[in-house]
């Protein structure tokens, strides 16, 4: 009987029968040079998301930083 186990990429629930396709099909990466910057912070987003209040404090004060810092 197939057990439920946790997608390492996004962390849902799914059928150790089905967790394979699940991957491939919604974690498929991108070829190289295809990926719009819409699709980029998008996955930004996600791993965000998955971070820690004081990790997302500390990423938010880096980005700042580096907003600051002329080019």
């Amino acid at each position: 009987m197939p057990e439920p186990v946790r997608c390492d990429v996004c962390g849902k629930l799914y059928s150790s029968r089905h967790v394979s396709s699940h991957k491939r099909l919604a974690h498929a990466k991108p070829k190289p040079g295809l990926t719009s910057e819409e699709d980029q912070m998008k996955t930004i987003l996600e791993l965000y998301k998955r971070l820690s209040v004081q990790h997302k404090k500390r990423l938010v004060a880096q980005l700042a930083a580096e907003e600051q810092e002329p080019s």
